[in-house]
C-alpha cells in the first residue's frame, strides 16, 4: 500500500475524537414563584437538562411527571439541613439521624414520581458529615439510585463517599444563579466558564433554578453556541457514569 493510501487507511479507521461533554441540572422544580417561568417553557426547550425536583411541595409530583412526559430526566433534589435537624456526630451515623432521614427520603421519593437519581438542596452541614454520607450512598445504592452532589460546601464529602460505595455519581462545577447576583451577563460567564473546562478535562456539570427567568435567557442563547462550537449536551446521568440500560425511563 503506497504512503497516502495508507494514511488515507488510518485516518477513516481512526476513532473520532470524544467531544468535550457538559451536562445542565435545573434545580427547584416543585416550588413555583410570581416570576417563576412556567413549568412549560422550561420543558419546551430542546436542549437536554436534568430537572431536580423538590419534595414537600403540592406541585412536586406535577412537576416530576410533566418533565417525564417531555423527556426531561428527573431526580429528587433532596434537603438535609435547615430543613430538618440533625445531630451529625463525627465518629458515626447517630441513630435517631438514620432514622429521620430514612422516613424522610422514603417520603419525597414518593413525591417524587420516577426520580433515577439524587442531588443535595443546600445540606451544607450534612453534606460535610462522612457517617450519615454513607449511611446515604449506601441506601441510594440499594435503590439503583445515582447521586449528584451540589457542592454548595468546600468540604463536602459527599461525593467522596458516593464514589466509595460505588455509586455512580457526580459533582457539580460551577452554579448559574446565586440569589442577588443572578441575571443573564453572571450565568452566562459560568455557563462559559464550565465549557472551557469541559474543553479542558473532558466534561462539566452545571446548575441553576427554575425561577430565573435570566438563567432560561442565557440557556436558551448560550447553549445553541456552545453546540456549534462542539460542546456536547448530555444528561447528568451520563456523567455520573449510569450506563444506557440502567437508567430508568
Amino acid at each position: 500500500m503506497k504512503g497516502i493510501e495508507l494514511a488515507a487507511a488510518l485516518l477513516v479507521a481512526a476513532p473520532a475524537a470524544a467531544k468535550p461533554r457538559l451536562a445542565v441540572v435545573i434545580d427547584d422544580f416543585g416550588l413555583e414563584y410570581k416570576a417563576t417561568p412556567a413549568d412549560a417553557e422550561w420543558f419546551g426547550v430542546p436542549w437536554p437538562f436534568t430537572a431536580a425536583v423538590m419534595p414537600e411541595s403540592p406541585h412536586s409530583k406535577r412537576a416530576a411527571l410533566d418533565a417525564a412526559r417531555a423527556g426531561k430526566p428527573v431526580i429528587l433534589h433532596f434537603p438535609f439541613d435547615p430543613f430538618q435537624s440533625y445531630k451529625l456526630p463525627a465518629e458515626a451515623a447517630d441513630p435517631e439521624d438514620v432514622r429521620k432521614a430514612e422516613a424522610f427520603l422514603a417520603k419525597s421519593l414518593a413525591q417524587v414520581p420516577g426520580a433515577a437519581g439524587l442531588n443535595n438542596h443546600r445540606s451544607e452541614k450534612a453534606t460535610k458529615n462522612r457517617p450519615l454520607m454513607a449511611w446515604l450512598m449506601g441506601r441510594l445504592k440499594e435503590r439503583g439510585l445515582y447521586f449528584v452532589d451540589s457542592r454548595v460546601s468546600g468540604k463536602t464529602v459527599a461525593y467522596d463517599e458516593a464514589r466509595r460505595a460505588g455509586l455512580p455519581a457526580a459533582i457539580n462545577d460551577f452554579f448559574l444563579d446565586q440569589g442577588p447576583r443572578s441575571g443573564e451577563a453572571f450565568c452566562r460567564k459560568w455557563l462559559k466558564t464550565a465549557a472551557a473546562l469541559a474543553r479542558r478535562r473532558g466534561s462539566a456539570v452545571v446548575i441553576g433554578h427554575h425561577y430565573f427567568r435570566s438563567t432560561l435567557d442565557c440557556l436558551n442563547a448560550v447553549l445553541p453556541e456552545l453546540e456549534k462550537a462542539g460542546i456536547e449536551l448530555v444528561p447528568v446521568s451520563e456523567l455520573a457514569g449510569v450506563r444506557p440500560a440502567e437508567a430508568r425511563p
